[in-house]
């Protein structure tokens, strides 16, 4: 069963990444996927930190697919701060087009 919160990853996914970080110590990766609500509400820097990690640096559990970045998309754009996060959108965008 899909996580809707999770934008669809699966909870044994998200499971196996955190089980991940206990056994690997040497490098960082991100194990976290952000929330829809996270993506609506974290202020600019926090979201940016947490997209980024998630598209750049996450275990291969939960990579994100470019629909689920469009996803995150259309919640930051309707976001009233929407303006402030334009680098992150315009990022989304070139992960979106396999960029």
């Amino acid at each position: 069963m899909d996580n809707y919160e999770y934008f669809g990853i699966p909870e044994t996914n998200l499971q196996a990444a955190h089980q991940f970080r206990k056994k690997q110590k040497k490098h960082e990766f991100n194990v976290d996927v952000p929330s829809r609500k996270d993506v609506a509400t974290l202020s600019p820097l926090q979201i940016r930190q947490v997209m980024v990690a998630w598209m750049c640096n996450s275990v291969t559990e939960i990579i994100p697919s470019r629909a689920q970045i469009a996803e995150a998309r259309l919640i930051m754009l309707a976001r009233e701060d929407a303006a402030s996060l334009s680098g992150l959108i315009e990022m989304c965008d070139h992960y979106i087009r396999g960029e």
